[in-house]
């Protein structure tokens, strides 16, 4: 029993060295001139080691993010009121936006879009009431939604968040309506 939670801890340390490993050398290198060696000898670990754990650098990224995705929305989901909702929208935005602007900088967005698509269905899936729910609505609605959403964010830091948070959330539930 000991020997099992010794290596049990021993792997989800070393999963989560070259997570961190990944993210500090993306704070100098775009995803595509990263490397697995070059994440191997940061995070201190073999090149082997960082195969067992993880099929390839994006799936580090999509292992990181997707929980800190999915918390924010599981709160948003069993929220009833429009109005709370929009409201953390607005805390999505701030919460995520550091994470974002690394995104923008390494590269690697199309990572995050995946992983917003994803929770965006997920979202219109459990708060959705149309009764035509399903098929060709589902799909051009979810990639509608997540496309605009995550195109007006992109765009909003890109240009250097010169409307405030509050206008932006204002705008998106003016889209939405």
């Amino acid at each position: 029993m000991v020997a099992t939670n010794y290596a049990r801890n021993l792997k989800q340390d070393s999963k989560n060295w070259i997570t961190i490993a990944t993210l500090e050398l993306l704070q100098y290198k775009k995803l595509s001139e990263l490397t697995v060696a070059e994440v191997a000898k940061k995070a201190g670990v073999s090149r082997m080691a960082f195969y067992r754990h993880f099929p390839n650098l994006s799936q580090v990224l999509t292992e990181y993010y997707e929980p800190k995705f999915q918390k924010i929305f599981d709160q948003t989901i069993h929220k009833i009121s429009d109005e709370q909702k929009i409201t953390d929208l607005h805390d999505f935005f701030t919460e995520l936006t550091p994470d974002f602007k690394r995104a923008i900088a390494g590269e690697y967005t199309t990572i995050i879009f995946q992983i917003f698509t994803k929770q965006m269905a997920r979202f219109y899936d459990t708060t959705t009431t149309w009764t035509d729910w399903q098929g060709s609505k589902r799909l051009y609605w979810i990639k509608f939604m997540s496309a605009g959403i995550f195109e007006v964010w992109l765009t909003w830091i890109q240009n250097g968040q010169k409307e405030s948070l509050v206008e932006m959330t204002k705008l998106v539930k003016e889209f939405h309506e």
